[in-house]
């Protein structure tokens, strides 16, 4: 009986390591078959960018909030595309308003810095959020005016998170890369009496990135590098499409809620030690 039962024990162990091997092993390739269809979408940067086009195609006016925690107040400016904010679009199947593509609004980046700054920095954080996206697509002729309700509300800090919109057919000519470097120089200078925060294409493009980097040095902006997190070939947990099944391609490159704990990591860097 008792070699009976000790067959059984050793039977019921080995099916169970099998099980888990199994189980690790449909992972693996799970994990492999998500970043092949993710990689194929980054067969250019321009692919990526047409892939955008459907997105911001609405006008926003500011979303404003606070995370009260005591009377000290922090008031904090987002100025940025649809991963900043996005709001409803059944055509491509999204069906709420945050920053494209959080699961939900307090996933997006930029509540979960707002939150993480007041509970780990013990102030209250008032903030007010726009998508400036026509900027990205328009700098030549965007309206300013535009952007008063988001000076009116007097940030101590202004971050901006603009620039994957930008064509970069457009920035392989020099004429329009030093356009590109002094409208958004005069579009960040619009927050001179604000520190300003200027953060790199979450999905990566040289020439986009030295026109913003050399923006945010002629402004004395900090610069929060997003690029790596976004990048092909990169760490494909940082888009949607690895966590949600989207129809529309576009909404899948975005920032998942993993995408979005990382950026908020990222300009949580800043304020982590400007506020110490």
């Amino acid at each position: 009986m008792c070699g009976k039962k000790k067959f059984i024990f050793i039977a019921s162990l080995s099916l169970n390591f099998i099980a888990f091997f199994v189980f690790c092993g449909i992972l693996y390739i799970k994990q492999d078959v998500v970043k092949n269809k993710l990689s194929s979408f980054f067969t250019s940067t321009k692919n990526v960018e047409n892939l955008a086009k459907s997105m911001n195609q609405e006008v926003f006016s500011p979303e404003f909030g606070k995370v009260a925690n005591g009377d000290s107040v922090l008031k904090i400016a987002f100025v940025g595309n649809s991963i900043t904010l996005h709001g409803v679009a059944e055509n491509i199947g999204w069906t709420h308003k945050s920053g494209m593509a959080a699961s939900t609004l307090d996933n997006d980046y930029v509540h979960k810095l707002v939150k993480k700054i007041a509970m780990q920095k013990n102030i209250s954080v008032e903030y007010a959020v726009i998508n400036a996206a026509s900027f990205e697509r328009n700098f030549e002729s965007f309206d300013k005016n535009r952007l008063e309700k988001i000076k009116n509300f007097k940030p101590d800090y202004v971050i901006f998170q603009l620039g994957e919109n930008v064509s970069s057919a457009k920035l392989k000519n020099e004429n329009e890369y030093d356009l590109f470097v002094g409208k958004y120089v005069e579009f960040i200078s619009e927050f001179n009496e604000s520190k300003k925060i200027v953060c790199l294409p979450f999905w990566y493009e040289i020439n986009k990135v030295s026109a913003i980097t050399e923006a945010a040095l002629k402004t004395n902006a900090f610069i929060v590098d997003l690029s790596h997190l976004g990048a092909e070939n990169h760490d494909y947990r940082n888009y949607a499409a690895s966590e949600i099944k989207y129809s529309h391609k576009g909404v899948g490159l975005h920032p998942g809620d993993y995408g979005m704990e990382n950026i908020s990591n990222n300009i949580f860097s800043v304020f982590n030690a400007l506020m110490n």
